[in-house]
Formats: C-alpha cells, structure tokens, sequence
C-alpha cells in the first residue's frame, strides 16, 4: 500500500495504523467529529475504552501525538462529567509521562489544557494532582519539573480555597533539595502561586524545611506579591452551575434588582471573610507519648529539685512541634498538674510550657483535660514572680481557647472567694478575659454567678480586688447590655456605680459588637425599605428589633428580610407559600429570587395556621433540645467524675508503686546486711577455731618445755650426787692396789660417757628414755661400786 492510499481508509483502521501519518489524519478526523457530533457512535466507543483514548497521548509521533492530544481535548469538552470519573485514572498519568515532557511546546500546552478541564469536571483537583505526585520522584529532571509546572498552573488556575494544598506542601521542601535547578525554580513559581493565597502560613511550614538562602531568595519574591489581585481564573463546574443559576434569578428579578442590591451590600459585606489558612493543617500529627522516658513518673518524684529540672528540660523540645497526635494523655496530665505544685519555680515554669505546646498541638482534642488543669493553675497564681504568672495565664488562655465559657466559668468563680488577695485578682482577670472573647451572650445562671461575687468582692478590703471585681461587672454589662443590667446595678454600691460604667463603656468585647452590628444592619434594611413602602406597620418593627437582639445573627437578618423588602408586583409568586420556611444563608444567590415574594405582608388564615404549627413544633424542639443539653450536662458530669476517679486511681497506684519499691529496696538492703553479717560469722569462727588451734600447740610447747626444764634439773641433782658419792669412793679405793687403779679408770671411762650423753641431748621427746637409762646405769654402777667396798671391808678385817 502506498503512502497515499491510507487516506481512504476508514477511521477506525486510521487510528491503529502504523504509519504515523495515518494516524495524525485519524486523530485530525476525530476531532472535526467531536466537534460537529459528540454523541458519535466512534466518539462513545473512544470513551467507554479508557485505554484507547490513552493511545492518543501517547503516540511514538511528536507531530501524531500533537493532534492526538487536541482531540482528545476537544472530546472531553463535548462530554459529561462522569466520563471523566472513568478515564482520569489512565489519561493523567500518560499526560503527565508522555504530554508534559514533549519536545513541542504546543503539545505541552495541549496536556495542561486536559488535565485543567480534568479538574474542573471532576469539581476536585486533589484527586488529579494525587495521579500526578508520583513523577516528581521520576529520575527524569525534566519530567519532574514540567509535573510541578502542571501543578501549578492548577494552583494558578483554580485556587487554594478550592483545591486544599496541604497535598503538595509535603513536597515542596524535597523539590528545593532537587539537583537540578529548572526543578528549584519550578518549585520557587510553585512556591509563590500557594503563598499569595494561604500567607504566612507558608513561610511557617516550609521554611524550617529549606536552607537559609532559600529561604532568603523566596522571601524577596513573597515581597513582590499583589495579594489584592491573587483571585482564581477558572471555576469548577459545580460553581459554574451557581452562578448560572443566579443569573437566571437575576434576570427574572430585574424589578427588584435595585430594591436588594443594598441591603443585599449591607449584610454580604458585614459577614463575607476571607479564607483562614492555618498551618496546623498543613502538618502530619507527631506522637510524643512515644518518646517520653519510661522512668518519666519516678524521676519527676525525685526529691532532688535538678533532676526534676532535667527530665522537664529533656521532654520539652517533644512537645515544640505544631501537631501533636491524639491520645490519652490524662496520665501525663496528672503528672504536669504535680508538676505545677512544685515548690521549685523552675519546675512550674517548665511545666507550664509543656502544657502550652501541648494545647496548642492538640486544640479541640485538648478539651478534655481543661477541668484536670484549671484549679491548680488558678492555685497557683498565688506566687508574686511575674514570669510564673505569665507562664501560668498562658496555659489559662489555651484552656479557654480549645474549650468553652461554660467550662471554665465554675472553677474560675470558686477561686474568685479564695482566701489570697492576690489568687482573687489573678482569676478576675482570667475571666474579664475570656467574658471579652465569648461570642454567645452568657445564659441567666451564668451572668447570676459571675454577679453575685464579684458585687460582693465590690467590698473588699484590697484595692485591686476591688478593681478586678468593678472590670468584672463592667465588662458583663457591657456584654448583656443596659436592660438586663438594671437589676444587677441596684445592688451595687452608689460610690462603685460611677467606676462600673466607665469600665462597661470603655470595654472591649466581641459579643457586644455583634450584636449591635446586627441591629445596625437590621435597622438599615428597615429603612431603606421603608422609603419605597410607607405603608409598612411601626409595630413590625419593633418587633423585628426586639427579636434581634434575642437571636443569632444569620436569623435576625433572615427575618427582617423576609419581613420589610417591598414589592412592586402582585402576591401571585409561586414563592409565596414558603416565605416561612425560607433559610437560605446570606452570601446564597437565590435570596433574589425569592424577594418578589417577601414583600407581600397580607397573611392568610392557612398561613396562621402554619405558623402556629411551626411555633408549637419549635417549642417541642426547644424542650427537646433543653433535655438533650441536660443529658450532656450529666454525661459531662460524669465524665469529669471519671477522669477525677482516674486521676486519683493513678496518684493511689503511684503511691502503691512508690512504697512498693522502697519496700523492695529496703528489702535488698537488709538482704545485703544479713549476708554481710552471715560473712563476718564465718570468718570469725574461722578466726577463733584457728586461734584455740594456736592456743593448744602454745600450751603444749609451754607443758614440753616445762617437762624438759624440770627433767633437767632432775638430771643436775642426780649427777650432782653421784658425783659426791663417785668423790667419796675414789678416797677410799686410792689405796688399792694397780688393778684397782686400772677398773677404777674403766669404771670413770664409763661413767664419763654416760655424762657426756646426758648433757648433749637434743632431743626432746626421747629425753624421758634417756634419762632412765641413764639413771639405770647409774643404779647398776651403784651396786657394783657398793659390792666392791663390801670386798675391801672385807679384806681389811
């Protein structure tokens, strides 16, 4: 087939063809159908097949791929919105792999033109840039800076009060760590688009994220931005549905345009607000019960004042985060509010701080530790140090903050009549201070419960309780208004009388303000009304007056429309009948719609009866709503009794767990003693078996040596008279002849060495042997020596 024969082919096969001029005429067909027919048989079979239509994005073509993506441009704008349901999650990320990153401008225009239409079908841009997010982690520099440039022409497009950017902001601060600088500047554009819209909520949540000179670049940029001029280009669809909604009332109103549009300017401007952007909602929740110490309990017990100190220092960079995750932390309040009992003003201070962080990371869900902490704040604002008292009114003015008038009122009016002047002063203030942030005017129990001691306090001793007690009265006057005050300044004393109303005329409050805002408006609408209809009765005035001053702001106004805009036209609007049950908001269009109507004051018996009806239905809703709040009350009631139960449970097993573990070291250290002692024992019977040992050989060594002294000198007395007796015999027998002589000298040979033997005995234990040995041979000798004289005496006679 040659190259010109493909142009007779149908379209069907000029689609799938594979040689790309075909398929650019297919795509350049296609179109022209889309745009003279879109309820084309081809056009309805690309759309319920999602992966066909991809194939138009992502032709291998530069030039066929351009065309492709014009016509699948022109079919999404022919199509409903739940075409676009179905194909989004296959189409947006071809565009933004294939489309963003071509080489031809055009057909980066074409791919930004779909995805914007994508958006503004589906009402949602969340959904788009969630199918886009994951290719700005692409490796591809290129990609991932013509996907943030998308995001931003969205941003431009469409707005941040309509398309949340907390998705993206996650993300900024990684874009600016981005090697490639067409990523950082796309990020820095990005980076302008959102901050001319949410402020300086930006600056908070990303600039810790980015370095310094970054941050110093963007700020320079910030400072070139117009905010008076930031507005969205496009609208989604479902605002484009109001608006042609409203045009549609306007044009069939147009006898009536001017009678509203001034009132409709009054009430729109005094309500219309800009959106709050804050930078809570841009953060991802930190758990911080996690990282607290598991010895957190005891060492805040520690009688040591620094080691309290330390581990409050250690805890409180946890709690500097700007969400806090939610969950029970009645524990760690419990400990706080010990904390806060301290007499160490370190300890308090560091406290205070740490509940601070706390309510602001937690807000509403810090509701439910308000009554826990109140009383012992307000105790403590006792001491005189002005940094403790700054420290404790910031942590009063965060429970306030995330809680309601009606929780704090009781225990601040209990440490109203406390006995310290100074504790009186402190909590008069704290309540002039939420009295002149409350919005809703204080019930009649309420207002009687601030009156009844702060007039009594009028009578104090001390000057400044005195003053806290006329501010208290001043600015509740100045909140209720004159009338209800009357019967309150009966009770006060003429010399305070004058004090009070210049305190309540130069007070500052917002409840107050609203309400004669509403009035101011109510009033004007009236008479604006009033010089194109004389006829309207004073009395209805009055009464819408008076209902004002009683109701919400929204009802008030809803009513004195509904009641004083004249009509130029016959009561025959199809509206009539619901000019009662009309509650439409004030910034709603179809006010005007229903302005023909209102203006009709003749009321029919029917519709008496309807508002009998109403009045008798709201009733019952007001004794239903009436039980309901008592329900709550005792529900809050009981709860509070919980929490305190819990409280006093964990302060009893904190004591339980204390003594326990002085018990058990008390324990140890008695076990330690006793194996001490039973140590001491051993070695001193060791000692004393080893001394009775050394005692017994002493005492044998003492009886051996006495022994041997007493055997000796046994042996000297002995040989001593031997030696007498040898002396005597001697004499006698030296008359003798030679052979006396000689046994004589055998005899002394003999006995000389027996002496020897006796005195050179070394031995101890055989010396007993020895000497009657000795002494043997002594006898023995004797005899001998006595026979030998019987034979001399003999020879002599």
């Amino acid at each position: 087939m040659s190259e010109n024969d493909y142009e007779s082919l149908p379209i069907d096969q000029l689609l799938e063809h594979t040689l790309w001029k075909a398929r650019q005429l297919g795509y350049t067909q296609l179109k022209g159908i889309a745009e003279s027919d879109a309820s084309n048989d081809i056009i309805k079979q690309l759309i319920s097949n999602p992966l066909r239509l991809q194939k138009l994005v992502t032709d291998s073509n530069v030039a066929a791929q351009e065309s492709g993506i014009g016509a699948l441009n022109i079919i999404l704008e022919k199509s409903t919105p739940e075409y676009f349901f179905k194909t989004r999650d296959i189409i947006i990320p071809s565009l933004v792999d294939k489309g963003l990153t071509s080489t031809k401008q055009s057909t980066k225009k074409l791919s930004t033109d779909v995805i914007l239409l994508y958006v503004e079908k589906t009402n949602s841009g969340l959904e788009i840039i969630e199918l886009m997010i994951p290719s700005l982690s692409a490796k591809s520099p290129k990609q991932v800076a013509s996907t943030v440039k998308a995001i931003n022409e969205i941003y431009y497009a469409f707005g941040c009060p309509k398309i949340d950017p907390k998705i993206i902001m996650n993300h900024i601060s990684k874009l600016f760590e981005h090697s490639d600088k067409n990523v950082r500047a796309e990020a820095s554009n990005l980076s302008i688009t959102i901050r001319s819209y949410i402020g300086d909520v930006f600056d908070t949540v990303i600039f810790p994220k980015i370095k310094p000179i970054q941050q110093k670049d963007l700020s320079k940029l910030f400072d070139k931005i117009d905010i008076t001029t930031v507005k969205p280009s496009r609208l989604l669809l479902s605002d484009q549905q109001v608006n042609n909604s409203n045009n549609n009332n306007n044009d069939n109103d147009n006898d009536d345009d001017n009678d509203i549009q001034m009132n409709e300017g009054i009430i729109t401007e005094s309500i219309t607000e800009k959106p709050a952007f804050d930078s809570y909602d841009f953060e991802d929740p930190v758990d911080v019960l996690s990282k607290l110490p598991t010895e957190l309990s005891s060492r805040l017990k520690d009688p040591i004042w620094k080691e309290r100190v330390d581990v409050l220092e250690e805890i409180s960079p946890y709690f500097n985060v700007i969400k806090i995750q939610n969950d029970d932390y009645s524990y760690f309040i419990s400990l706080m509010v010990g904390c806060l009992k301290d007499v160490n003003l370190q300890v308090v201070t560091l406290a205070c701080g740490i509940l601070l962080n706390l309510a602001n990371g937690l807000k509403l869900n810090f509701t439910k530790y308000v009554s826990m902490l109140l009383s012992p704040l307000l105790d403590k604002t006792k001491e005189k140090k002005r940094s403790i008292i700054i420290a404790l009114t910031d942590v009063l003015d965060a429970c306030f903050k995330y809680s309601s008038f009606r929780e704090i009122l009781d225990p601040t009016i209990e440490y109203m009549i406390h006995i310290s002047p100074q504790v009186k002063v402190e909590s008069m203030s704290y309540l002039i201070r939420c009295m002149k942030e409350i919005i809703n005017i204080p019930s009649s129990d309420e207002i009687d419960k601030i009156m009844t001691p702060a007039i009594k306090l009028l009578q104090d001793s001390q000057v400044s309780v005195r003053n806290s007690a006329s501010e208290v009265i001043g600015t509740l006057m100045k909140i209720i208004g004159p009338e209800k005050s009357k019967k309150y300044m009966e009770k006060v004393d003429k010399r305070h009388v004058k004090k009070v109303e210049q305190l309540c005329r130069s007070a500052i409050v917002k409840c107050g303000n609203n309400i004669n805002k509403d009035i101011l408006i109510i009033k004007e609408t009236i008479n604006s009304s009033s010089l194109k209809n004389e006829n309207v009765p004073n009395l209805q005035q009055n009464n819408i007056l008076i209902e004002a001053e009683e109701k919400p702001i929204l009802s008030s106004i809803n009513l004195n429309y509904n009641s004083s805009i004249p009509s130029k036209r016959a009561a025959t609007s199809p509206l009539k009948e619901n000019i009662l049950n009309h509650k439409n908001t004030l910034t709603s269009k179809p006010l005007r719609a229903s302005s023909s109507s209102m203006s009709n004051y003749s009321i029919s018996t029917q519709q008496l009866q309807e508002l009998e009806l109403l009045r008798k239905e709201k009733i019952e809703w007001l004794e239903i709503k009436k039980d309901l709040l008592n329900e709550l009350e005792e529900v809050k009631e009981n709860n509070d009794s919980l929490i305190k139960n819990v409280v006093s449970l964990n302060s009893k097993l904190d004591d339980y767990h204390n003594k326990f573990t002085t018990m058990s070291m008390t324990l140890k250290s008695k076990d330690t003693q006793i194996f001490r002692l039973r140590s001491d024992l051993e070695n001193c019977q060791i000692k004393y078996s080893q001394s009775q040992q050394k005692n017994k050989i002493l005492k044998s060594q003492i009886e051996l040596s006495n022994a041997n002294r007493n055997a000796e000198n046994a042996e000297k007395d002995k040989t001593k008279t031997i030696n007498e007796d040898d002396n005597e015999i001697n004499k006698r027998i030296s008359i003798l002849s030679i052979e006396s002589d000689e046994d004589t000298k055998k005899d002394e040979m003999v006995l000389k060495l027996p002496d020897a033997s006796i005195y050179n005995f070394d031995d101890a234990d055989d010396g007993w042997k020895r000497a009657t040995a000795v002494t043997n041979d002594l006898k023995a000798k004797i005899q001998r020596m006595k026979a030998r004289t019987r034979v001399l005496d003999l020879a002599d006679d």
